[in-house]
């Protein structure tokens, strides 16, 4: 099969992730009827209620919500988009900060629905650039190739999102791909940037793949990650390994904080792996 190679990025899309905000995350708790209706959609093991319940015997033995939060879904949960994410999660938080201040978990119902924050002027007037390249649906893509199209529009369209919402899509990406997020922090012999490099590479492909199979794109595996080669990338997904090469191409050329040439080839070889480990995790069937 033949190659379209993709096209030239401009320098200011590489590294889009470097100088975001932390995550934007409002400790909000808007009432019991909106965690519910949070919960349920995420597939958690508890309604509001129960999450309460949980919470409130967890502050009492001194834990943090980190110690609980996870276990309130028995698989990874799955959100319609990161605002959703976003909203759960500075709910449970705002719920946690109620509890701990010593809110009573049963006067809970009784609890008015804060007002929602609201975007700063300047976010608002801040519209997302539109892809060069049209992508097609999500999810409609047969087979377990990353095409031209996706690869394409993919970069482009998270290159042109305001810094808040490319923020929202990385924690998104953060906790549906935890193994694969985790694997590429652990990766070692990368100094600073290429650390962040190959963080920012794995998630740009995730959110290719992603995009191009939706619910036929699992877990990647960090096993699976750990027991496998790069050797295929190209012939399983030559347009995504392209992208790859391309992209640290650039990096190299970097007038300041440019990567050395041992480092570009080690930051391709992880790459070129978690292509691989992408690509073992799209379940067959048609697009």
């Amino acid at each position: 099969m033949a190659k379209t190679k993709t096209t030239k990025k401009p320098r200011s899309a590489r590294g889009a992730g470097k100088a975001d905000a932390g995550p934007i995350l409002s400790r909000i708790f808007e009432g019991l009827d909106v965690v519910d209706r949070l919960l349920i959609q995420a597939d958690a093991e508890v309604d509001g209620r129960g999450a309460a319940s949980r919470f409130a015997a967890a502050i009492a033995e001194g834990k943090v919500p980190s110690d609980v939060i996870p276990s309130l879904f028995p698989k990874e949960p799955r959100f319609r988009g990161p605002e959703d994410a976003m909203r759960l999660y500075g709910n449970l938080f705002g719920l946690w900060d109620r509890l701990a201040a010593g809110a009573d978990p049963e006067g809970l119902e009784r609890v008015v629905s804060a007002p929602r924050e609201t975007v700063d002027e300047e976010e608002a007037l801040f519209e997302a650039i539109p892809p060069a390249v049209e992508l097609p649906p999500r999810g409609s893509v047969a087979g377990a190739e990353v095409p031209h199209e996706v690869v394409e529009g993919t970069w482009q369209l998270l290159a042109g999102l305001p810094a808040r919402e490319r923020t929202r899509r990385q924690d998104r990406y953060q906790n549906i791909q935890s193994e694969l997020s985790e694997w590429a922090r652990l990766a070692e012999g990368l100094s600073g940037v290429g650390q962040e490099t190959l963080e920012f590479l794995c998630f740009e492909l995730a959110e290719m793949f992603d995009h191009a199979f939706d619910r036929r794109f699992g877990a990647v595996r960090f096993r699976t990650l750990e027991s496998i080669s790069g050797e295929d990338a190209d012939r399983l997904q030559p347009y995504a390994a392209d992208y790859v090469a391309e992209t640290l191409d650039e990096a190299e050329d970097e007038d300041e904080e440019a990567l050395t040439r041992d480092e570009r080839m080690l930051i391709e070889g992880y790459a070129r792996r978690a292509l691989l480990g992408m690509t073992a995790a799209v379940r067959e069937g048609d697009g």
